[in-house]
């Protein structure tokens, strides 16, 4: 995957839903991998995709777990 996928705002990644952010973070923990092995062979024509993703997979981890929890404090 040579270009990195522009990151969802703020606002797009609030709106959603767990199962969504939870394949969402799979699918940038793939892409983090495969720019890592590309990283790796020489293939990868800017390093800055690689924090660009990271941070977006942190991103969506926060809201992720952000939702997880309020979603426990309701079933309370």
């Amino acid at each position: 995957m040579a270009n990195h996928r522009r990151s969802k705002s703020r606002k797009e990644v609030t709106e959603l839903s767990v199962k969504e952010l939870q394949n969402k973070a799979r699918e940038l923990e793939a892409h983090v991998f495969q720019l890592r092995m590309q990283w790796r062979t020489g293939q990868l024509a800017s390093t800055a995709m690689m924090g660009l993703a990271r941070k977006e997979m942190a991103r969506v981890k926060t809201f992720l777990s952000k939702k997880q929890a309020a979603d426990v404090k309701v079933a309370k």
